[in-house]
């Protein structure tokens, strides 16, 4: 039950000390796109650690470009 709470208090750490950095020098979008990723990245290991399934990212863009191109695979097989 401790390393949950410590991946926590790491990326809370961490963010703090890009939120200070970046705020210092005006780099407002900077700043969101690293807490942004920061965010997805402890949320990931989170997943990992309590074995929740995450799916590939590849099977993310193959069902996303899925209805895409299966007409296209029939109709260039069609033809052939």
């Amino acid at each position: 039950m401790l390393a949950p709470i410590g991946i926590f208090l790491l990326a809370a750490a961490t963010g703090a000390v890009v939120w200070k950095r970046n705020g210092d020098m005006h780099r407002l979008r900077e700043r969101g796109w690293a807490l942004f990723i920061l965010t997805i990245g402890t949320l990931l290991i989170m997943a990992q650690l309590f074995r929740i399934p995450v799916p590939n990212p590849t099977d993310w863009i193959k069902t996303i470009v899925g209805p895409i191109y299966r007409p296209i695979i029939s109709w260039i097989e069609e033809e052939a």
